[in-house]
């Protein structure tokens, strides 16, 4: 790699700045030129440079600016880099063996507002919740360094930089640490498609930036353009660096669509090959997971081989119900058609469609199911809540009856699950959208934008994202603040997956959806009749089957309904859930 280099002689630094006629690294008050060597790359041994220290690079002998690839930003996006060593960390994980892809269940978290002290070791202490609900694996939101004193991380600019305000990089090692010791594995959100517009100087050292593509934040990275290598070079080192120096066990990349690239192969094979095969030597599973947003096939065709991606992030499932039960509060631009597409997606797997040979997304009414052992879903995420004017989450803007249902739906179904920190106790705090760039044009730019991209909310209610009051309301509160119903609800569903899991049921071989959407009941068959989960959305109660094999009922007390625990009830009213086992104890 051409990051910062440290040996026994002093720091090697390496920057890539072809347009530039003059190079040099300063450290405290001197300067140390850099030897131009090929393709635009420069490069010097600085004698005594110890990790510790901070530089700059400077450009033709007037520009200073912080390294592209620097591994550690202490006074954020527009101060000086920090020489860091990554090998002084003492791993405690040698042992560690990961967790299968089948064995997932994700649970995705900001760093920032998951605990009180917003860092890394406020989410370490935090970890045991996590265990008690029954997770095997945690997902951070992007970590790359971003402007500001709050962000939820896809303004980020310095790909290799941990944010320091959630703690040094060894406190980010620490927590990858602790986490393995505990049994979780970590998967880490990473965007290459677009860069933050704040503490952008990417553009001072060369044509990072596309100047064909544009993505809704600004411009795409040249995958494509003249003088790409590099470009590519730098984004398939930073997919194996958070692996190799962190050791994560995944990564999650965002929206994967908006890395435009014609050339070949695409970006997003390049990055798949170089983790897999990183990947291929260690004693665990790497799991790389495309954010898609709809269905594409061939982000996960096995004829890729080592370009195929793991897993496909699918988040149709909160949009059809939304749809369904919530009317004209829609959280994406496409057109969902309520109970109808939400038996497809449990069916096949997705409604829409990347359409390959055209632009853009097509709905695919006559789908195939996919192979849902590749999906993975949640009934709420980041984008979810936080896209609401408010920051309100499900059993806020719905029910939590509505949210028990889904919860059944998502922890249940044969496809990969995950859980939005605080869903699963209901959490009161919400998850509101917050920035914090410097620049005033730019905060009242998020703020029209934010209207003008989702229009379809009512504004009257909106919680301004620049605020510091809005990223405080966003703090996740304590368990003891919650539904207490709704965390033993999730803990119980968890719990029955493993056993499904380990019995085979969740086979997608076996999955039968049968239903009637018009009147709002779907029946969930699983393990070719082991299992089944029932669900009643609509407003007729319906009869409730096989009675004498209920494992689990949503109006339980104990889950936050009004039945009796172990009642059984002789019909199924409006959002409720019924689930079913016929396996022997």
């Amino acid at each position: 790699m051409s990051l910062p280099a440290s040996t026994p002689d002093g720091t090697r630094f390496e920057v890539w700045a072809p347009d530039r006629e003059r190079v040099a690294v300063r450290i405290g008050g001197r300067e140390f030129p850099l030897e131009r060597g090929d393709e635009g790359w420069w490069g010097a041994l600085v004698g005594g440079a110890r990790p510790g220290e901070d530089y700059w690079f400077v450009l033709d002998g007037e520009t200073r600016r912080p390294d592209p690839r620097s591994r550690f930003q202490p006074q954020g996006v527009h101060g000086p880099s920090r020489v860091v060593d990554p090998t002084g960390y003492r791993w405690r994980d040698r042992g560690w063996r990961g967790i299968a892809r089948e064995d997932l269940v994700i649970y995705e978290l900001h760093v920032g507002t998951f605990s009180p002290e917003g860092t890394y070791r406020g989410a370490t202490r935090r970890l045991d919740h996590l265990l008690d609900l029954g997770a095997t694996a945690v997902e951070l939101m992007p970590l790359a360094q971003a402007p500001g004193r709050w962000n939820w991380g896809y303004d980020g600019v310095n790909l290799f930089a941990p944010n320091h305000h959630y703690g040094n990089p060894d406190d980010l090692r620490g927590f990858v640490d602790d986490c393995h010791a505990r049994g979780l594995a970590v998967i880490l959100d990473v965007v290459y498609n677009h860069f933050g517009p704040e503490g952008n100087y990417l553009w001072d050292f060369g044509p990072y930036f596309s100047r064909r593509h544009q993505t809704p934040w600004g411009p795409a990275l040249n995958f494509d353009g003249p003088s790409n290598g590099a470009v590519r070079r730098f984004t398939v080192e930073n997919a194996v660096y958070w692996l190799e120096e962190y050791h994560f066990d995944g990564l999650r990349l965002d929206a994967v669509r908006l890395m435009q690239d014609e050339s070949e192969p695409h970006i997003t094979v390049e990055i798949a090959r170089a983790v897999h095969r990183w990947a291929a030597g260690r004693a665990y599973p790497v799991h790389l997971i495309a954010e898609a947003n709809v269905h594409d096939p061939v982000l996960v065709d096995p004829a890729l081989g080592e370009g195929a991606y793991d897993l496909l992030w699918n988040d149709e499932i909160p949009h059809a119900l939304f749809s369904a039960v919530l009317g004209q509060h829609r959280i994406d631009a496409r057109v969902y058609r309520g109970l109808e597409d939400l038996g497809r997606v449990l069916d096949s797997g997705f409604v829409f469609e990347r359409e390959r040979t055209g632009i853009g997304i097509v709905r695919n009414d006559n789908p195939e199911r996919c192979d849902l052992r590749r999906m993975m879903q949640g009934l709420q995420t980041h984008d979810q809540v936080g896209n609401h004017p408010a920051g309100r989450r499900l059993h806020q803007v719905a029910s939590p009856a509505l949210q028990r249902v889904g919860a059944a739906i998502v922890m249940l179904h044969p496809a990969v699950p995950m859980c939005f920190m605080g869903e699963e106790f209901a959490a009161s705090s919400p998850f509101c959208f917050f920035v914090d760039f410097g620049d005033d044009h730019l905060r009242e730019a998020v703020v029209e934008g934010r209207k003008r991209d989702y229009h379809q909310h009512d504004w009257g209610t909106f919680v301004s994202p620049v605020e510091e009051e809005t990223f405080l309301r966003s703090k996740l509160c304590a368990l003891e603040d919650g539904d207490q119903g709704m965390w033993n609800w999730y803990r119980a569903l968890i719990a029955l997956r493993k056993a499904w899991r380990a019995a085979g049921v969740l086979d997608p071989g076996g999955l039968v959806v049968e239903g009637r959407p018009e009147d709002g009941w779907f029946r969930m068959g699983l393990g070719a009749g082991a299992a089944e989960v029932v669900i009643n959305l609509g407003r007729t109660p319906i009869r409730s089957p096989a009675r004498e094999s209920v494992v689990l009922y949503s109006g339980w007390n104990r889950f936050g309904g009004k039945l009796g625990d172990q009642i059984i009830p002789e019909e199924l009213p409006e959002c409720s859930a019924l689930v079913i086992s016929r396996l022997a104890d």
